[in-house]
């Protein structure tokens, strides 16, 4: 076995450091981030709910929307990197494909986030997350990196990602998974290193944080959840079955969205468009509450009480659609939590169907949100190991390993074989060719 050369060791070292460093750079900002995002996510909330009480109102709620929309098109126009879901610039990032300017993306994308959010667009935190850990990663590797530094660019930048997928959702192992599954595809050792040990002091440092009453310390509140017996393992495997299917189905409405609002909207500005999508929204979530938002507070309230089967199914067409809208069109956002929403709302869906039907307990609900969720973004993002991880890391689900599994596996399968690729996939593609087009020469003066 050939033994590592200095050179290899200090290079090794050197990635550590920078990786320590980015985990607590990341921790930092993204935690503030976080509590930033709460309060004016809360601000939302009430601001809707007053205009709810007092309809005379709704008028100045559509001005502000249209206000919103155009102040976040001036940014997009000022920077490109900022524009759609966090994820996908992440990915492209990292490849070199598109030019990423690191202390842009950390003055600007929380700015336009906090606009997508306080317009309660259905986006989510956890995107931007990502990618301000990844700005973060590639910062640091710009100031102390010096000569040797650009060597270790990837790999510092991964470990950002992966900093910040923790911090947004609580899941420091998911994290790990999630950097070599979903941003990379593969297993390397180098990478595998990088983001433990960006993560590991991105988790300490936000522990440390929380017991100073700053961030929190877990995604989701979740009661106890009732183990499955076994003879009735059925369940997972029809909401893996229901999960697969509207993957595949959702992935598809989403590419064929994106081809109408390209066709459709190509001679249109984000002038145009960005206030028009957040007039929409607004108008929509003054009449259905339950489609605004990045869905967490929605996941919050599907874990504490049951809803009629025909209202889940109405919001799932809402909130789908809008995500795709609002996904296609660039706006500032992540899609992960809005995803995981969608599972749920699925899960729910099979959930409710089955205590009706006496097939299960209703003490089983809350197990059956939880099996929607994970199935649900296994499939569509083609990521099952991290969902497994994040089912028995976020949802609880260590008393549930074996329905998890089930549920994730069978939608997975579905989703692969289905001959559809996968929704980040397609995510990626639509941003390269965005960037591709903007950077052709007949589009330089436009």
């Amino acid at each position: 076995m050939q033994k590592p050369d200095n050179n290899s060791i200090k290079s090794m070292l050197i990635c550590v450091g920078f990786c320590a460093l980015t985990g607590v750079f990341s921790a930092l900002i993204i935690t503030a981030f976080k509590v930033l995002a709460e309060l004016v996510v809360h601000a939302s909330v009430s601001l809707y709910s007053a205009v709810r009480d007092n309809p005379n109102f709704l008028p100045l709620l559509i001005i502000g929307a249209v206000v919103i929309g155009v102040v976040s098109s001036v940014i997009y126009s000022v920077s490109k990197s900022c524009r759609g879901g966090g994820i996908p610039t992440t990915i492209v990032a990292i490849r070199g494909i598109i030019s990423f300017k690191w202390l842009v993306s950390l003055l600007l994308l929380p700015v336009a986030s906090m606009l997508t959010f306080f317009a309660a667009l259905p986006l989510g935190t956890e995107g931007p997350s990502v990618q301000m850990g990844t700005a973060v990663g590639d910062g640091v590797v710009s100031c102390f990196g010096r000569k040797n530094g650009s060597l270790l660019r990837r790999e510092v930048m991964t470990a950002g990602a992966a900093a910040g997928f923790s911090i947004a959702t609580v899941s420091p192992v998911s994290a790990i998974v999630f950097a070599l599954e979903e941003l990379h595809k593969k297993f390397s050792l180098q990478l595998l290193i990088s983001a433990i040990v960006s993560v590991l002091f991105a988790q300490t440092t936000a522990y440390v944080l929380a017991r100073f009453g700053i961030g929190s310390t877990t995604l989701f509140h979740i009661s106890s959840i009732t183990s499955l017996p076994i003879w009735q393992f059925f369940a997972p495997l029809i909401v893996g079955i229901v999960c697969g299917i509207c993957s595949i189905l959702f992935t598809k409405a989403y590419q064929l969205v994106d081809k109408l609002s390209k066709l459709l909207l190509k001679k249109l500005t984000a002038w145009v468009v960005f206030p028009t999508l957040f007039c929409l929204v607004a108008v929509v979530g003054f009449f259905l509450a339950q489609s605004l938002g990045s869905g967490h507070s929605l996941i919050d309230e599907l874990f504490s009480g049951r809803t009629a089967w025909y209202i889940l199914i109405l919001i799932f067409l809402v909130r789908a659609l809008a995500t795709m809208l609002t996904n296609t069109a660039g706006i500032t956002g992540g899609v992960f939590l809005p995803t995981l929403a969608l599972g749920a709302l699925l899960g729910s869906l099979c959930g409710e169907i089955m205590i009706t039907w006496g097939w299960i307990s209703p003490d089983s609900h809350i197990l059956m949100v939880s099996l929607g969720i994970t199935a649900f973004l296994g499939a569509t993002s083609r990521i099952p190991l991290t969902s497994c991880v994040f089912a028995i890391e976020a949802l609880g689900g260590t008393s549930n390993i074996f329905p998890f599994i089930i549920a994730v596996a069978v939608a997975f399968v579905i989703a692969q074989f289905s001959g559809v690729e996968d929704f980040t996939d397609t995510m990626v593609k639509a941003k390269i060719g965005s960037a591709t087009h903007e950077n052709a020469p007949e589009n330089a003066c436009k």
